[in-house]
């Protein structure tokens, strides 16, 4: 496969996925709750009073594989182990594998702080996230298909993504937003009562999505994964929508190697003021 025709792929993948949230947005606009439903062609609207089908169940995020092995993982030490378990190397490029191009304009440095020692991390990297991945539960479902540094190298990818000068991530700015000519793709939408939406990460910032949306879709730096709170493993924070609010709603930008392009919600209050102030619930 030539570097031109995965080029061809991957625009035509983005594309695709652009349309996919361009109508999720229309039907957001008009009132319709839309519920993430990956592999469909379209999104779904849902009425607000049943339960979407790709939304994790608050029971099923009890699954023994997302709550008790967390400090019972495998430590990689075997070099073999140091391999990257989610895929084999690009081909075409040095190495096999296809050059991959690194964002270096439209990115703003954020200081990340590293997490409590709740788990092992991969290659003993904790901005490398978990070193073992829940294989069943929603939290895996979510994952499937995930590769975690897009086949390169730690030291590839940190040098892609990780800013030293600020000590964290490089995030796509302004706010993760698809860029149009250099303009952001959002809208105003009202989330609805009964819509359940998510987030992986600390809990605390402004940035959630329709519940189940794949991982990889949300363009998230691996450390979103790791475990701040025992409570919520694998950074997983599951939410319903009680009262109306309104949020700036569009497709995310590719990013950490990821393919992104799935819908994220934008909130002006945090997500613990909206908590607080009785609009949303935790369900986990």
């Amino acid at each position: 496969m030539t570097v031109h025709t995965a080029l061809k792929g991957y625009r035509m993948r983005a594309l695709r996925h652009l349309l996919v949230v361009l109508a999720a947005l229309l039907l957001l606009s008009a009132g319709a709750p839309v519920m993430a439903m990956p592999g469909t062609p379209a999104p779904t609207a849902v009425r607000a009073d049943t339960n979407p089908v790709d939304a994790p169940d608050p029971k099923d995020l009890k699954d023994p594989d997302d709550l008790d092995n967390l400090n019972d993982l495998k430590d990689p030490k075997d070099p073999k182990d140091l391999k990257d378990p989610d895929g084999p190397g690009r081909p075409n490029g040095p190495d096999g594998r296809e050059p991959v191009p690194c964002p270096t304009t439209d990115r703003v440095g954020a200081n990340t702080p590293p997490p409590p020692p709740w788990q092992k991390y991969y290659q003993d990297d904790w901005r490398l996230g978990p070193a073992q991945l829940p294989r069943t539960g929603p939290i895996a479902r979510m994952l499937e298909g995930y590769e975690r540094l897009d086949h390169m190298s730690s030291a590839e990818f940190l040098a892609c993504y990780w800013d030293d000068d600020t000590s964290g991530w490089w995030f796509p700015s302004p706010d993760g937003w698809v860029l149009i000519n250099g303009t952001p793709l959002h809208v105003t939408v009202t989330l609805q009562p009964g819509q359940k939406v998510d987030l992986f990460g600390s809990g605390f910032g402004h940035f959630l999505a329709p519940a189940g949306t794949p991982f990889a879709e949300r363009a998230l730096p691996p450390s979103s994964l790791n475990t701040l709170d025992p409570a919520y493993p694998y950074g997983y924070h599951l939410y319903e929508v009680v009262e109306p609010f309104q949020v700036e709603a569009g497709p995310i930008r590719p990013w950490f190697g990821q393919p992104g392009m799935g819908l994220q919600y934008l909130t002006t209050p945090s997500i613990p003021q909206l908590v607080a102030a009785g609009k949303l619930r935790s369900l986990n």
